[in-house]
């Protein structure tokens, strides 16, 4: 069985748990529809007719479980961050989400995680420190090619905008406004579709998305895949 740890913020981005068991929300929607994902399935013997579950298990962890992780590891990961200086001249790489991506890639390497998804949206325009951030705690724990970080920019639902407008001018979803009054603001639109974000997702083919972030995230899970399985199968 294939293990995917990820990192879930809330259930209208990665889903939620319930009585231990995970409903996916819009964001697993879309990486079980990725051609990639899909090869992978074939590849240890997934078929139409089966199911998925017995193939897959989706290790969900919270950020609120991610965060009192962190807490107790605060000292480890100092002494990480240490390590990490002869390898990152920029020091901004050892701050912001670099101790949470780290506790996380902690409980994943325990969970036997086989790829580990960071999900995290940015509120604002793409930042590369970010990503790197990330990317450093992921590698902390042996995950540097089967570490992924997931980073919509703006949110979740800009991605999902892409959905909803057919594929056309995907990129300017990323420039979406960050007012949450304004009817332009991507959750606004999504709950104004007339279709819950699940339903967007169920009804998208993200392997037609092109828009900077996510093409980063779909690239990334690309390079994961195929060092897991170990020969290039995406």
């Amino acid at each position: 069985m294939m293990k995917i740890a990820v990192r879930g913020e809330g259930s209208t981005d990665i889903g939620s748990l319930h009585n231990g068991c995970l409903d996916k929300g819009p964001m697993i929607i879309l990486i079980e529809k990725l051609e990639c994902f899909n090869r992978m399935l074939s590849n240890i013997g997934f078929e139409d007719g089966l199911d998925i579950n017995d193939f897959v298990e989706w290790i969900y962890i919270h950020k609120t479980e991610i965060a009192d992780a962190e807490q107790s590891r605060r000292s480890i990961v100092l002494r990480g961050k240490k390590e990490h200086r002869d390898s990152y001249s920029d020091l901004s790489v050892l701050k912001g989400f670099y101790d949470n991506s780290e506790a996380f890639a902690h409980i994943a390497k325990n969970a036997e995680a086989d790829l580990a998804v960071f999900f995290v949206d940015t509120d604002r325009d793409w930042c590369e420190d970010r990503y790197n951030q990330v990317k450093a705690g992921l590698i902390k724990h042996g995950f540097e090619q089967t570490g992924i970080p997931m980073i919509p920019v703006k949110i979740s639902e800009s991605w999902l905008m892409c959905c909803l407008s057919d594929y056309q001018n995907c990129p300017k979803h990323e420039n979406a406004t960050t007012d949450k009054t304004s009817p332009h603001y991507p959750k606004n639109m999504c709950e104004n579709s007339g279709h819950t974000r699940d339903e967007i997702a169920e009804s998208c083919d993200p392997n037609r998305i092109d828009m900077p972030s996510f093409n980063r995230f779909r690239d990334d899970f690309k390079i994961a895949i195929n060092s897991l399985m170990r020969y290039k199968i995406c």
